[in-house]
């Protein structure tokens, strides 16, 4: 299968379609790369958290939008933006109806710093939520979100420390790493492994490329 993103910033990329237009038509006739994955197949989506996150729910205080705008801008400011949040919403919902109606396995990622909309309006709780990702090696703290469809986590666990600690502010509290910046989406090798380990392999983290022969 190899990897599909919607972007190639690194030309690294297997596939580059868009994806939400994919998403579009394989919920609405069939078709396009859903038919290319199979049941034995694993799909983890990093969908975009910008309408579902912490800083969007705030977005709908009249004392948190601009400052600048009166009271009726802002209102008229947040019906665009609830727009567009049901707009992503669907995007999300229809590609696991796609995968339960054809029985393919998903796992969905999000960011999971409160509130955020998806704890209380989404298809069930999360199956996994990663408080601390620095633990299995990550760059950055990050908690997370995981809703498998189709499957469900496996259990193998084994603390990984070593790495230096990273915050929303940046390391050591210096430079911030904007919310929505590229560093701050980045998965370290470390932790992509192991949270392969953990919660679809079921074995104790081996940084080893023989791991998957």
């Amino acid at each position: 299968m190899g990897d599909y993103d919607i972007q190639d910033n690194f030309g690294e990329t297997d596939h580059v379609p868009d994806l939400f237009c994919e998403t579009e038509t394989a919920h609405d006739t069939g078709g396009g790369v859903f038919d290319d994955i199979t049941p034995d197949d694993l799909i983890v989506a990093f969908f975009p958290c910008i309408y579902f996150c912490e800083d969007s729910q705030s977005y709908f205080m009249l004392s948190n939008n601009n400052r600048k705008l009166s009271d009726t801008e802002k209102i008229e400011r947040m019906f665009a933006r609830s727009g567009k949040r049901t707009e992503y919403f669907n995007l999300l919902v229809k590609p696991v109806g796609v995968c339960i109606r054809n029985r393919l396995r998903i796992v969905i990622a999000n960011p999971w710093t409160m509130p955020h909309f998806l704890s209380a309006a989404f298809l069930k709780p999360p199956s996994v939520i990663d408080k601390d990702r620095t633990i299995r090696g990550d760059f950055f703290r990050k908690p997370t979100a995981y809703w498998f469809f189709n499957c469900e986590p496996t259990v193998g666990f084994l603390p990984q420390q070593d790495k230096e600690v990273l915050t929303a502010c940046g390391k050591n509290g210096e430079s911030r790493a904007g919310l929505c910046s590229e560093e701050r989406s980045m998965i370290s090798p470390d932790y992509a492994l192991n949270w392969i380990c953990d919660f679809v392999l079921g074995k104790d983290q081996h940084l080893e490329p023989s791991l998957f022969d």
